[in-house]
């Protein structure tokens, strides 16, 4: 049995994205990132993604992940925001959490594609290491996020 069986099929993966997208666009850290997209195309598009991703035999009929994120300035906070949003969406509608797993995995895997360029940026969008907060090098020194310039 794929995935998208074990999910429900259809009508629950679709009911989980719906919520997802409703969720996105209303979200105050990355819903102005939609704003003027249709949230039904949106949610057509990522169930076939999605569906494909899990196991169905669903065509894709969208661009790649660089060309359809090219255009929008999204940063790792931002990927990371929608994912966290995308877990709780999962966990609100009890997903097995094997599947949930899966395809917070196949989510991840996608992040350099849909950053593009800044996903290997460390100076413009730094990733966590080690737990403490990252720096940014400025001109003349440099500035880290716990509060501290040298």
């Amino acid at each position: 049995m794929s995935l998208f069986e074990r999910l429900g099929g259809e009508p629950v993966l679709r009911a989980i994205l719906t919520d997802f997208y409703a969720r996105i666009f209303a979200d105050p850290m990355i819903g102005y990132l939609f704003t003027g997209l249709s949230p039904e195309r949106l949610v057509e598009l990522e169930f076939q993604f999605t569906a494909r991703a899990l196991g169905a035999d669903v065509p894709y009929e969208g661009r790649g992940m660089r060309a359809a994120h090219d255009r929008h300035p999204i940063t790792r906070g931002h990927f990371n925001r929608r994912s966290r949003l995308l877990l709780d969406v999962l966990v609100a509608h009890g997903v097995d959490p094997e599947v949930r797993d899966a395809w917070l995995a196949h989510i991840r895997r996608l992040e350099g594609a849909v950053l593009g360029p800044v996903a290997g940026r460390a100076d413009c969008d730094p990733a966590p290491t080690g737990g403490q907060p990252p720096s940014l090098t400025l001109h003349g020194g440099t500035l880290d996020l716990r509060g501290r310039s040298h």
